[in-house]
């Protein structure tokens, strides 16, 4: 038994019960009008009932004391019209008396068969006595209403004509009944797998009502919170996580991320996601978890990472570019994809010479290896020749037991991206040119050769021809490295490129900080164009995330157009050094005067005064 009917009159119930019997309803007949209605409904729901029906004041009353809603079995239209129509007359006094769901069903029939009549409507059981009166007064001469109106006016000796419900009324208000018991059980079964799978996660997961309060924890979450099911089950969301800017997206039901919130002395990631389809759209998933969790799962990914090799997550299509120079350099870094030979990429710094490397790693045959990266001006020559080649258990003071892979061990039948090979020390080099003539290292302290299929991928933002003329770098392992050379063009020679690649960062930390500031116009975009750039791309994106940061800038923070002024270089004069303070102190204030004196403790005029001068210009 899924719904139950509470029958207000005993022919009421007789015709339900031939009605289940005839189509096979899975619905349970009770018998009790508006005073025993209560009763009977919690005996229905107890013995398993998920919906109820019931009709006029006794549905009204079950509703009320319960808080639920129940299916309404209306009076019949047809049953009203025929008993007006045949037991009354034009000048008839017709007292209407009942809920609302008789008043409404009488009295458009009154109007059109041009009734006299009055309705007596009931709202609560305290007013029964004082609407009787009212009636009373009126002098009806016909009085027609429901159940409840039949009880009180034959109480006073009046006689009431009991307005029926139909086979057909009844009829409609069991198939409402089962289509709302059919989307009540696809609903639970949608809820039921919600928390299967919640159950399943490694997370905390909360399901909140249309109340923000707890309608649903996994067992995950319980043991985050320290806490039973039962003592969070029905709890405000804002009790279990106080956090103000978390609750005010609860109450929005905004989608959320990674949202870092304490509770106690405990810090959570929270996750907020509004519910899927076929639950109710007030429903919020909250998914959390420990910041300490997170950590080490990082912390074992990365073990992981570091056993199987590293990798590279750039390709050719990350290059955002529209200019012919960049279109020839990537043309000529894919043709070097195919080969297996060494390359040596030049470029200034910022220009994205690792860029082109994992670029070119994962085009190549080796795209399954690993891609090792390492920076050669960020270790000293000592240090760094552990890392590249690794060394024995034992092998000097301090080192580990267990000894050391290399990187080149590492980069085994994958690709070893050398940054800045310039600043690789002298002597280092030479052993350098060992493995890549030989193909084979030799770990420090160790006696053993090792073969590796390593290809080298070098990079520099130093001028090579001069590096080798000075003795920096040695001649023979610069021949080794550049087999294939391939130059990254300054964002200065990429005409079209800033202005895209400016545009393209925006969108980037836009989406990071979750705020996209409207695009700058024309002017200001000409001006990120005409810009030198002397960091290259990783000077654009530093400006463009300090656009976004501040939600936008005015031009004058566009760096300035020349290049930049050498630091160890002494001015050529005391006014000289006066105006270079200045300049350097408004552009640190980007471009505001009021700042700039305030950091330099003078007034704004003489700010003025001296961005006005010229260097070779005399004091007066």
């Amino acid at each position: 038994m899924s719904i139950a009917f509470i029958a207000p009159y005993e022919s009421l119930a007789v015709m339900a019960r031939q009605i289940i019997d005839e189509r096979h309803y899975p619905i349970r007949v009770y018998q009790a009008d508006i005073r025993q209605g209560v009763a009977a409904a919690r005996r229905a729901l107890a013995e398993g009932a998920k919906i109820l029906i019931s009709r006029g004041g006794t549905a009204l009353r079950i509703s009320e004391e319960l808080g639920i809603d129940v299916g309404q079995v209306r009076p019949s239209v047809y049953s009203a019209f025929a008993f007006i129509h045949a037991q009354t007359a034009p000048d008839s006094r017709i007292a209407i008396v009942g809920f609302n769901s008789l008043i409404s069903i009488c009295t458009p029939v009154c109007d059109i068969l041009r009734r006299r009549y009055q309705a007596f409507e009931f709202r609560y059981e305290h007013q029964f006595a004082d609407v009787m009166e009212s009636l009373v007064a009126w002098k009806p001469d016909v009085i027609i209403g429901d159940v409840v109106s039949v009880r009180l006016t034959r109480a006073r000796g009046l006689d009431c004509h009991l307005i029926e419900s139909s086979k057909e009324t009844l009829v409609e208000a069991f198939e409402q009944a089962m289509l709302a018991l059919n989307n009540m059980n696809r609903l639970h079964a949608s809820e039921k797998k919600l928390v299967a799978v919640l159950q399943c996660t490694r997370e905390g997961a909360l399901l909140l009502d249309g109340g923000r309060r707890v309608e649903e924890i996994n067992q995950r979450g319980c043991s985050l919170l320290h806490a039973s099911r039962e003592e969070v089950i029905g709890r405000p969301f804002h009790q279990i996580f106080p956090d103000a800017d978390l609750n005010a997206a609860v109450t929005k039901a905004m989608d959320l991320q990674n949202s870092l919130t304490r509770v106690g002395d405990r810090h959570f990631v929270v996750d907020l996601v509004r519910s899927p389809m076929d639950m109710s759209a007030d429903s919020i998933v909250v998914l959390f978890q420990r910041v300490e969790q997170i950590q080490q799962t990082e912390k074992s990914i990365r073990s992981k990472l570091m056993d199987s090799g590293f990798c590279a997550k750039y390709t050719f299509d990350s290059i955002v570019h529209a200019s012919a120079a960049m279109r020839e350099a990537i043309d000529r870094a894919r043709r070097y994809s195919v080969s297996d030979s060494n390359i040596l990429i030049e470029g200034e710094t910022g220009t994205g010479k690792e860029l082109f490397a994992q670029s070119i790693h994962n085009a190549s045959a080796r795209a399954k290896g690993p891609f090792v990266a390492v920076n050669c001006a960020a270790l000293p020559g000592t240090l760094l020749e552990s890392e590249l080649f690794g060394y024995a258990p034992g092998a000097f003071t301090g080192a580990l037991r267990s000894g050391k892979t290399g990187l080149f061990e590492l980069a085994h039948n994958g690709t070893l991206f050398l940054d800045e090979v310039a600043e690789m020390d002298v002597f280092l080099q030479a052993r350098l040119l060992r493995t890549l003539q030989a193909r084979e290292i030799m770990r420090i302290g160790d006696n053993k050769v090792i073969s590796v299929n390593v290809r080298i991928i070098a990079a520099t933002n130093k001028d090579t021809r001069v590096e080798v003329r000075q003795g920096r770098l040695r001649e023979d392992i610069y021949y080794r490295l550049s087999v294939l050379d391939l130059e990254v063009p300054p964002l200065r020679e990429r005409k079209g490129d800033a202005a895209l690649l400016f545009r393209h960062f925006l969108d980037l930390y836009g989406g990071k900080y979750g705020w996209r500031p409207p695009l700058p116009g024309a002017r200001f975009l000409q001006a990120i164009e005409d810009c030198p750039w002397h960091g290259n791309v990783r000077a654009l994106e530093n400006f463009a995330e300090k656009y976004v940061t501040l939600r936008g800038l005015p031009e004058t923070a566009i760096p300035a157009r020349t290049a930049p002024v050498d630091q160890d270089a002494e001015p050529a004069s005391l006014d000289a050094a006066i105006i270079h303070h200045v300049q350097s102190t408004l552009k640190k204030e980007e471009g505001n005067i009021a700042r700039t004196a305030t950091r330099l403790r003078v007034d704004r005029n003489t700010v003025k005064r001296w961005l006005a001068k010229r260097p070779e210009e005399k004091q007066s």
